[in-house]
C-alpha cells in the first residue's frame, strides 16, 4: 500500500507493470471511498464505508480511537490460522496510538506519531517496543522486515501488509511544514524536468505549474524504491515456491491533486483524489487483464477473505473482485469537515458506469456534474446544462448514502 500515489505515476514503475500488471489484473477505475489516509485504511481493514466503520478523519475525535481493531480482516485471518503482519503506516495519529500491537497481528512494526513523514529519522513500535532510527531509509528498513516475515520457517498461510509512506510529502528540514516527497538517495534527480501530466488545467498559472513539476518529479523518484520492493518480493516468493499461490495487491490509500481546480491536497471529490492505482496478481486474475468497471477499496478485503475462504468478521459493504458483480454506480463520501474553504467541505459523490460523476457540498450547497468520458479533466461543470441528469443522480445518491452490507 502506497500513500498519496496517483494513477498517473503507475506507468513509471516498470517492475510493477511487468510483474504485477503483466501477470495479473490492472483496475483503471478503482477508488478510495474516502480519499484520506485513516478512513481509507480503516475501509481496507474492515471492508466497510466510513459511515459504517466510523473513522471519518485522521485526527481525534474521528481518527484512530474510532477504529475497532477487534473485528478486522486481520483478526478473522489470524483466527483461521494465518500468520499475520503489518509493516508501516496503519492509522496515523499524533498521540501515542500504535505502540501496543493491535489484536490479530503476529508482526507489528508501525511508525509512531507522525514520524513516517521523515524518511530517514523515525520512531516505530517494533512489536510493542519503541525504537528510533536515523540514517536508514524507511522503505529499505520496512522491506528488510517484510523479507524476514516472508522467509520465516513456518508452513502456515500468511497475510502481510507492507504500508509504505512513499510518495507522501515529507517534513521540511527546518520543520517548517510540508516539502516534496523524499526519495531514496540514488533516485534523487532521476526524473528532474519530467512535466506534471495535468499542467494544462487553466487554474494552474506559471508558478503553480513549476510547483506541480517539482513535486511530480520527487513523487516519481519516490516510487522507484517501491518498484524495486515489488521486484524483490516477487523474486523472493518465486524462490520460496510460494509465488503461484500467493495474491499480491498493490494499491494506494488515496490520490492527490497538484493545484488542479485550485486544490493542492486530497480528501476532495475531484477524480485525481478519489481514483487510485490497483493491481492484483494471483489465482483467478488472468495475466494482462485490464478492468475498467467501477471498483473501490471496500472490494479488496472482500476479495482477500474469499480467496482465503474465511468468513467476514463484520458485514461487508464491498464485493469480491474474483466474482462477477459489476456496479452500475459507486458511492464516495467525506462526512467530516469544516465550514471553511471548498477543500474542507463535507461532500457525497456518485459515479456511474456510463461516465457521469455528480457531487454536492454540504455547507456551500454547490453541486457539480461532469461527463468523464468527454471531459476527463473535469473542466466543464454541466450542472446547469443537464438538470435532468443531475436530478436523477441526486435522487440515486440519496438512496445510496446510508448503504450497508453491501453497498450497490
Amino acid at each position: 500500500m502506497t500513500d498519496d500515489q496517483t494513477v498517473d505515476s503507475l506507468p513509471f514503475m516498470p517492475y510493477t507493470q511487468a510483474l504485477l500488471g503483466g501477470e495479473g489484473a490492472t483496475f483503471t477505475n478503482y477508488h478510495a471511498v474516502q480519499p484520506l489516509c485513516c478512513p481509507s485504511r480503516a475501509s481496507f481493514l474492515t471492508g466497510q464505508y466510513p459511515h459504517n466503520h466510523g473513522v471519518l478523519n485522521n485526527l481525534p475525535p474521528f481518527g484512530y480511537d474510532r477504529m475497532n481493531f477487534r473485528r478486522t480482516i486481520y483478526t478473522a485471518l489470524d483466527k483461521a490460522g494465518y500468520r499475520t503482519g503489518w509493516i508501516g503506516k496503519v492509522l496515523n495519529d499524533p498521540e501515542s496510538h500504535g505502540t501496543r500491537p493491535e489484536p490479530g497481528f503476529d508482526e507489528w512494526l508501525v511508525p509512531l506519531g507522525l514520524s513516517e513523514v521523515n524518511m530517514t529519522e523515525y520512531s516505530v513500535s517494533d512489536n510493542g517496543t519503541p525504537r528510533t532510527f536515523s540514517g536508514i531509509f524507511q522503505n529499505d528498513f520496512y522491506a528488510s522486515r517484510a523479507r524476514s516475515f516472508l522467509t520465516a520457517a513456518n508452513d502456515a498461510p500468511f497475510m502481510l501488509t507492507l504500508a509504505l509512506s512513499s510518495p507522501h510529502w515529507s517534513r521540511c528540514s527546518d520543520d517548517s511544514g510540508r516539502c516534496p516527497p523524499a526519495p531514496a538517495t540514488p533516485d534523487l534527480g532521476t526524473f528532474e524536468g519530467q512535466p506534471f501530466p495535468l499542467a494544462s488545467d487553466p487554474s494552474l498559472d506559471t508558478a503553480d505549474r513549476a510547483t506541480a513539476d517539482e513535486w511530480w518529479a520527487r513523487e516519481l523518484e519516490s516510487v522507484q524504491s517501491v518498484d524495486r520492493i515489488v521486484f524483490g518480493i516477487v523474486d523472493l516468493l518465486r524462490r520460496t515456491g510460494d509465488l503461484a499461490n500467493t495474491y499480491i495487491v498493490l494499491q494506494s490509500d488515496n490520490g492527490m491533486l497538484h493545484g488542479e481546480h485550485d486544490v493542492f491536497d486530497k480528501n476532495v471529490p475531484w477524480d485525481r483524489s478519489v481514483r487510485v492505482p490497483l493491481i492484483i496478481r494471483g489465482p483467478g486474475f488472468d495475466p494482462g487483464t485490464v478492468r475498467s468497471d467501477l471498483t473501490a477499496n471496500v472490494d479488496v478485503p472482500a476479495t482477500i477473505l474469499e480467496a482465503a475462504g474465511v468468513e467476514p468478521p463484520r458485514p461487508l459493504d464491498g464485493y469480491s473482485l474474483l466474482g462477477g458483480h459489476r456496479r452500475g454506480a459507486l458511492l464516495l463520501e467525506r462526512l467530516n469537515g469544516s465550514s471553511g474553504a471548498s477543500a474542507d467541505q463535507p461532500w457525497r459523490q456518485i459515479k456511474t458506469e456510463r461516465g457521469w460523476t455528480y457531487w454536492r457540498e454540504q455547507f456551500s450547497g454547490r453541486r457539480y456534474l461532469f461527463d468523464l468520458d468527454d471531459d476527463p479533466g473535469q473542466l466543464e461543470n454541466l450542472i446547469e446544462e443537464e438538470p435532468k441528469v443531475a436530478a436523477k443522480l441526486n435522487r440515486r445518491l440519496n438512496r445510496m448514502k446510508s448503504c450497508a452490507n453491501p453497498c450497490p
